[in-house]
């Protein structure tokens, strides 16, 4: 195994290759006798293809002994393959592992890095035959996107609502206290987000307008048109009442104190103003769980915060309740 060591790697990438690395490690002799069998006929120089089962052992020995003709390594879209794959969301397709005459795989380094992240055994196809120079031939033209498919159907902003909806998910996901309570926001295909934005697209249609609103006028709004429509869509889909979320954004965007003191949508407000001029500013999930904390305790009454208490919501597992208050959570009607 070739060391991945990299001092200069990001850490949440690191930190995913270590666990491919345990894996790996961690591989059977049944996972090594698969691939050798697969290296073998691939060095035969023979055209063909088969169908096999791919264990996560396997899909670790690909990655990290047989994977040097890739391009760069994306981590996040490997996780979320896993992720697929771990919620019974993966589809077979004809989209599996592309070998190479040397023995190395040309093509599929992302799903089998997922795949051994996810540790499940995933059924997959096998090609043989391919060429070193047939790589290009893969990844010529863009992959097409969910909104592409609603254009085609005649949406309306279909890639706008598209970056709304996958903004929204992914902080509810983020802020999920389960694995079930995160399971309906993973939307990692083209399917699931067209399934989606057809689902909420008057909320999505509702949320722009309230986004385009709440910017309008101002020349520094805390947060642009689309992501004040990110965070209204997310905290109407979780029951706020709309002129709620009118209200409450209308003071954050403002970055004005109207209650005489520290008051929560203030400072939040305030905080992440000056984070924008960072340059590793927290990400728009983390802005997004600092607003919805802020917005919830105005929403409780309080009139007073410390600093601390916005900028710790913005921590993963911060235990943030994005449902409005006095409204069970899911985790919380599950119980009853």
């Amino acid at each position: 195994m070739p060391s991945m060591e990299n001092n200069d790697m990001p850490k949440a990438k690191q930190d995913c290759l270590d666990k491919i690395v345990a894996v790996y490690e961690a591989a059977t002799s049944e996972d090594k006798a698969l691939i050798k069998h697969l290296v073998e006929k691939a060095k035969g120089g023979g055209r063909s293809a088969e169908v096999i089962n791919l264990t996560p052992g396997a899909a670790a020995i690909l990655f990290m002994d047989h994977n040097k003709q890739n391009r760069e390594w994306r981590h996040s879209v490997s996780e979320a393959y896993a992720e697929e794959i771990k919620h019974g969301l993966w589809e077979f397709t004809n989209q599996g592992i592309g070998f190479l005459s040397s023995g190395d795989t040309g093509d599929g380094q992302h799903r089998e890095a997922g795949i051994a992240l996810s540790g499940q055994t995933v059924e997959v196809t096998v090609t043989f035959g391919m060429k070193p120079e047939s790589i290009i031939a893969i990844d010529t033209g863009h992959r097409r996107q969910a909104s592409d498919f609603l254009g085609i159907e005649g949406a309306s902003e279909p890639k706008r609502k598209q970056a709304i909806l996958k903004q929204g998910y992914a902080t509810l996901k983020r802020l999920a206290s389960t694995d079930e309570e995160a399971r309906p926001y993973i939307v990692t295909t083209n399917r699931d987000i067209v399934r989606e934005i057809k689902a909420h697209d008057r909320l999505l249609m509702e949320a722009m307008q309230i986004g385009d609103d709440s910017v309008r006028g101002r020349s520094k709004p805390t947060f642009k048109a689309n992501e004040a429509a990110a965070l209204s869509f997310l905290l109407m889909l979780k029951g706020w009442p709309k002129a709620k979320v009118i209200s409450d954004l209308d003071v954050f965007q403002s970055g004005e104190d109207r209650e005489g003191g520290n008051s929560p949508i203030f400072v939040a407000a305030d905080q992440l103003q000056k984070d924008a001029n960072k340059r590793d500013g927290a990400t728009v999930s983390a802005r997004f769980a600092a607003a919805i904390k802020a917005f919830v305790l105005h929403e409780q009454g309080v009139k007073a915060v410390r600093i601390a208490d916005i900028r710790n919501a913005m921590k993963p597992k911060a235990g943030v309740d994005v449902n409005f208050p006095g409204t069970p959570s899911p985790t919380q009607q599950a119980a009853e």
